[in-house]
């Protein structure tokens, strides 16, 4: 789904200003020009399809032509009405170049949305064009009898005379009626709007819909990374401190009776205690790396590379100061995504190359992992092979998309875009989480531990 929220608020607006009234005569303009060809080129291109589908030639330029027109509309309608346009979110393809763009338009093409816009182009302009017709009908009237009035004097139309103020009354009357057409053009063309483009209670329930899958996303992810830490717990570090424990205590029982031996346990309970540690260090890394807070994704990211087993190009190209800030939970889910693909690359695929390509631009953070190796990657749920799953819910959460790509034959492409808050928001969220750290900061007591002398970390090595 997609990037269409609510729009930000817009200045309320009076229903009658210039804006307004000249919008009318704009549409006048459009409805004796644009209005009719655009209708040609529907219904010839409609006629022409039985002919080995060739009205595609004129069908296909006018919907892209289509496009661009609601578009300039609902923001005509947000510009000059000064009218909220809520709009549904829809889908986006997650593909790229020319085939990711067509794909784009076609799933626009399915939403209502789009073909209201449609709708109310073509009826605006309509009304737009009847009423700025009336208006210059009457106030050409109402200039000729002022004419007439003050360059003739008085005119007999049939058995009526008209003197020269009646001409005056009549000219007079016109130019109001002309105006009072003008005025209801606009107040009609701001109805129109409001009715077709500025949204329904169905859009609504479609934002719910959509927040209410994000939700269930983010549930979703949190329940797969509980279950990969209980996992990594009980099959991982739990036997080892076990394993600790007993030498332990095979250490203590000897320390008498067999010092040597006593010794000898005690050294493998060190061992084996510095491999715990640098399990949980794993394990801590997995939940949130440390270098992701302190340096960023781009360095978190360059960390993952050299560490890779397989040979690995990474190409990071995060915006500057003009585009959106990543927050910590976009930087997070980008860098589990990759590092996760790469885990699954190592295990699974035999690939001998990786390509990991992360792209911010000014509306998403684009992520694309690509080997090649063995395909057939899908994504299961079937509580076990929860990798991709795991992935889809944490893309998922932030209103994104991940597509998977593997075919039989080989090569598995990881394609997800994250979208982007604006900066503002961004800008908000990181003043809340400062301030709560200041806060955090304040109230809690100075630690009374001791930093670790020498005797401490000769210990530990």
């Amino acid at each position: 789904m997609e990037d269409t929220t609510a729009p930000p608020p817009v200045a309320p607006r009076s229903r009658l200003h210039a804006a307004a009234l000249a919008s009318v005569l704009l549409g006048g303009l459009l409805f004796l020009s644009w209005f009719w060809i655009s209708l040609a080129l529907l219904f010839s291109g409609l006629g022409a399809l039985p002919a080995l589908g060739s009205g595609l030639l004129l069908i296909i330029p006018w919907l892209l032509i289509m496009q661009g027109a609601v578009r300039i509309e609902r923001r005509r309608a947000i510009a000059v009405h000064g009218i909220s346009v809520i709009l549904p979110s829809r889908r986006r393809s997650w593909r790229t170049g020319v085939g990711g763009w067509i794909h784009d338009r076609w799933l626009e093409l399915g939403s209502g949305a789009f073909w209201r816009g449609v709708l109310h182009h073509h009826v605006a302009m309509f009304v737009a064009g009847l009423f700025s017709l009336l208006f210059v009908a009457l106030l050409w009237l109402g200039w000729s009898a002022g004419d007439i009035a003050l360059r003739h004097g008085p005119l007999q139309v049939g058995a009526l005379d008209l003197s020269r103020w009646m001409l005056g009354v009549i000219a007079g009357s016109l130019v109001l009626l002309s105006v009072l057409a003008l005025v209801l053009g606009a107040l009609a063309d701001r109805g129109l709007a409001r009715v077709l483009i500025s949204g329904s209670e169905d859009d609504l329930r479609e934002q719910v819909a959509e927040l209410a899958e994000r939700r269930q996303g983010a549930v979703d992810a949190a329940s797969q990374e509980r279950l990969r830490i209980e996992r990594d717990l009980h099959d991982g570090v739990q036997p080892r401190l076990v394993s600790l424990a007993m030498t332990l205590g095979m250490a203590k029982l000897a320390i008498r009776a067999d010092p040597d031996r006593a010794a000898d346990l005690v050294g493998q309970a060190h061992s084996e205690a510095k491999a715990v540690m640098t399990d949980l260090r794993q394990l801590a890394r997995g939940i949130h790396p440390a270098v992701l807070t302190d340096r960023g994704l781009d360095a978190a990211l360059s960390a993952l590379a050299a560490r890779s087993r397989i040979p690995l190009e990474l190409e990071v190209e995060l915006a500057g100061a003009g585009a959106p800030r990543l927050d910590r939970e976009r930087e997070a889910v980008a860098y589990f995504v990759v590092s996760e693909a790469l885990t699954n690359v190592a295990k699974h695929s035999g690939a001998s190359q990786v390509t990991v390509r992360v792209i911010q631009t000014s509306t998403s953070l684009h992520v694309r992992i690509e080997d090649d190796g063995r395909g057939g990657a899908t994504v299961r749920r079937d509580g076990f092979s929860t990798g991709l799953a795991g992935l889809t819910d944490r893309v998922r959460a932030t209103g994104g998309r991940l597509e998977v790509t593997s075919p039989a034959e080989g090569g598995t492409v990881l394609d997800a875009r994250l979208p982007l808050h604006s900066s503002a928001v961004s800008d908000l969220r990181e003043a809340r989480i400062s301030r709560t750290t200041d806060i955090a900061s304040t109230a809690s007591p100075p630690s009374t531990a001791s930093p670790a002398g020498p005797d401490t970390q000769e210990a530990l090595r």
